[in-house]
């Protein structure tokens, strides 16, 4: 690289070019690690929620860099060609996560009971229409294709704008368009913003309710919570899980053994028996735990081992 003045335009166009084909060598090998990392769930084993999750925090990736290439890895499992049209630089990843993120959308519209979609075109027919196109002509593409082209048009995006302000960008649909100016008729002054701001605090404050959260009741760590009348019944009581919620702050409790770092995953989390009751675990607190999906399923899949050798010894 230190020596670019001594090339001719030539050779530099050569070099150039054997550059953005180790380039694309590259990416074909990091889509098919990621494969086989989603396909066996490996990033469950580190304290990661998901493969996006994955990318971001462990392979460093921005959330859109992320996005674009866990999609297009899922198209090119879906769609083996297209490996090789990514290979020869037919196919961009940018076009690749459009058309992985169209299918999806189709799949969405065509699984609602007594929807009529539209005839679905072959995934590999609609690939080849994609070959060699701009983005734009692509979106193009997939928009004359679409059930609802406004699923296709644009993913949710943010965009910060100062050090506490953020832009986010989103497509609503009539009824939500309804629901919002009836709200601000109902507010009077406030701005969509603030009512935004208002609305996600009720929810937010009623989803932790039902998790086990009460905000009235400051917590008590040495009182001890009400255990189930039956300690191997996987009914959980109020009671419990809420010192569940204190204990875990509402977060993912697993710690991967490695690193000892903390899944930060705060989504749709499951209350978890650390001892299955299939072996004589018991549904109480120092027992229970709260996991996200991913690494609820880890732990089940490990249990089934556990279990297995459980079975074994007792024989």
């Amino acid at each position: 690289m230190n020596n670019f003045k001594k090339l001719t335009d030539l050779e530099l166009l050569d070099l150039t070019s054997q550059a953005a084909k180790n380039e694309k060598a590259a990416t074909l090998v990091l889509l098919t690690h990621l494969e086989e990392v989603d396909k066996r769930r490996a990033y469950a084993a580190d304290a990661y929620s998901s493969l996006f999750d994955y990318v971001v925090r462990g392979l460093g990736y921005a959330e859109g860099q992320a996005a674009e290439r866990v999609s297009a890895m899922r198209l090119m499992r879906e769609v083996p060609e297209v490996k090789t049209h990514i290979e020869k630089g037919a196919l961009t990843l940018t076009s690749a996560a459009l058309i992985q993120r169209y299918l999806r959308a189709e799949k969405s519209v065509a699984d609602r009971p007594n929807q009529d979609s539209k005839p679905q075109i072959k995934k590999s027919d609609l690939i080849a229409q994609c070959l060699g196109q701009s983005k734009r002509n692509v979106e193009k593409i997939l928009f004359s294709h679409a059930s609802e082209p406004t699923r296709v048009a644009t993913q949710e995006r943010t965009r910060q704008v100062s050090g506490s302000l953020t832009e986010v960008k989103i497509l609503i649909d009539e009824e939500t368009l309804s629901l919002l100016k009836r709200a601000k008729e109902l507010s009077q002054t406030q701005t969509t913003a603030e009512l935004l701001k208002e609305t996600l605090k009720i929810f937010i404050k009623q989803r932790e309710k039902q998790m086990g959260k009460v905000a009235s009741v400051p917590a008590q760590p040495d009182v001890q919570p009400k255990q189930s009348n039956d300690p191997y019944s996987r009914y959980i009581p109020m009671q419990m899980k809420q010192a569940i919620f204190t204990r875990s702050g509402g977060q993912c409790e697993y710690v991967a053994s490695g690193t000892n770092a903390r899944c930060p995953s705060k989504a749709h989390l499951q209350i978890d028996h650390t001892i299955p009751l299939a072996v004589g675990g018991k549904t109480e607190l120092k027992n229970l735990r709260h996991l996200c999906p991913a690494h609820n399923q880890k732990a089940a899949q490990m249990a089934g081992v556990f279990n297995q050798r459980w079975l074994m010894k007792t024989r």
